[in-house]
């Protein structure tokens, strides 16, 4: 005989899906995000020529697979985000019609498309983002270890040609070259023009790894504090020898061992190890320590990248018309403001001004505001996820945005009903007795 009690979680427990199919659902789920950071990381430098334009190959992997996922209701479009990102089209379409040139439609056609991405979200439990953040390191770590044989390779082999695949992949899928307004992807270590900063060979440039690392060390700082991916992302960093990443480090490790206490001792390991490389002579000291004078030199990376745009941005404010002020210059007309290499070399902060204006810019970041605001990451690595695309990556840097979308934005809070199914699969006798209380 059954009491009143039983009876009632026997109707509430007969589910049409198997007891374990949230485990299911969750390897699906880590199984996309796995493909999604692939393409954002294995495959950035490949392209196909498209008129005097190059499509990225990984962006077309990732629309069609975030396309499916759609269709197949597996992610959904959050509502306040699409309400934002509407605005953002209208505002968009407005600085189009007003400055008009077909020379636009592709970036105008190509920014819709690539921040529509970030409309899409799915409900997600904390052990399945865990999964996302362990295979992000995982894949960070394989560049790491890429980079550091790139490195010890040029030594027997010519580096460039490892660097171009030794003609294995034509050339004319791996897009323009620097002189042509492509990727630096080759580049000299300062000082010794017979070695290459390593990329990972499959990253658009050294400066890409080192972000790309930093923000790896982070995140296992904050997360994990596994030893040898500690070890093994930091050598990678070292490879790259370039400053784009350091600077995140250099502000976003203190804050870490700040406000986590165990975090501290994974930052110093960072630390002794790179010191000790230093002090070993193994890694050139003198190729970090040289560019701390790039903030205050006008030909300098660091004067590019963190000084150029403010007093870009000033120079906009002083000469720009009210109509340019407001709704911008246009999709993609960012490279005709003033000096053609500052502009390449700023961030997404001060594009979106010049191209969109005040207007676009505010209901932009009111976007990305919303798209973040219930975000499983850390709020540390989002900092620094949000630092390195105002200051390093272009709006429509499509390699980067994957990454965003797959650490930042993709993973919702939980439904309800998940949280339901949860409580069922690791504890159906505790639900039993209190429904039977």
């Amino acid at each position: 005989m059954t009491s009143a009690g039983q009876y009632s979680v026997d109707r509430w427990t007969l589910p049409e899906t198997p007891i374990y199919s949230t485990h299911e659902s969750d390897k699906s789920a880590t199984r996309v995000d796995i493909a999604l950071l692939v393409l954002a990381l294995f495959l950035q430098r490949f392209s196909l020529p498209f008129g005097k334009t190059f499509l990225a190959l990984n962006f077309v992997g990732v629309v069609s697979i975030l396309l499916y996922q759609f269709l197949s209701g597996k992610i959904v479009i959050e509502y306040d985000r699409l309400l934002w990102f509407l605005a953002i089209g209208l505002t968009a379409t407005c600085s189009l019609l007003l400055n008009f040139m077909s020379t636009m439609l592709t970036s105008y056609f190509l920014f819709m498309v690539l921040y529509a991405l970030a409309t899409l979200s799915r409900p997600s439990t904390p052990d399945r983002y865990k999964s996302t953040l362990q295979a992000f390191q995982f894949l960070v770590m394989i560049l790491s270890c890429l980079a550091v044989a790139q490195f010890v390779a040029q030594f027997v082999v010519d580096g460039r040609k490892l660097i171009l695949f030794y003609g294995v992949v034509p050339d004319f899928l791996l897009g323009p070259s620097w002189e042509a307004g492509g990727n630096h992807t080759t580049h000299e270590i300062e000082g010794s023009p017979s070695l290459l900063k390593s990329n990972g060979i499959f990253l658009e440039e050294p400066g890409t790894l080192s972000q790309i690392t930093a923000l790896g060390i982070l995140i296992e700082v904050l997360e994990f504090r596994r030893p040898r991916y500690l070890l093994g992302m930091a050598l990678g960093f070292l490879m790259a020898y370039s400053g784009s990443g350091l600077l995140t480090l250099l502000v976003f490790l203190p804050l870490a061992c700040l406000r986590h206490g165990r975090a501290g001792l994974s930052a110093l390991l960072v630390v002794m190890f790179a010191f000790g490389l230093f002090a070993t002579g193994i890694i050139d000291l003198s190729a970090f320590t040289s560019r701390v004078g790039e903030f205050t030199d006008i030909r300098g990376s660091g004067f590019f990248r963190y000084v150029s745009p403010f007093w870009l941005a000033a120079k906009f404010f002083d000469t720009a018309s009210l109509q340019a002020l407001l709704a911008g210059n246009g999709p993609g007309t960012a490279t005709n403001f003033h000096d053609v290499w500052y502009i390449g070399t700023a961030g997404a902060g001060l594009k979106i001004l010049y191209e969109y204006g005040i207007i676009g810019s505010f209901i932009f970041v009111c976007f990305l505001a919303s798209c973040l605001r219930r975000s499983r990451c850390s709020r540390l690595v989002l900092a620094a996820v949000i630092f390195t695309y105002v200051f390093h990556m272009g709006p429509l840097n499509g390699s980067f945005l994957t990454i965003m979308v797959v650490l930042c934005t993709l993973h919702g809070p939980e439904s309800r009903l998940g949280r339901i199914d949860e409580v069922w699969r690791y504890g159906p006798s505790l639900v039993a007795r209190s429904v039977a209380d």
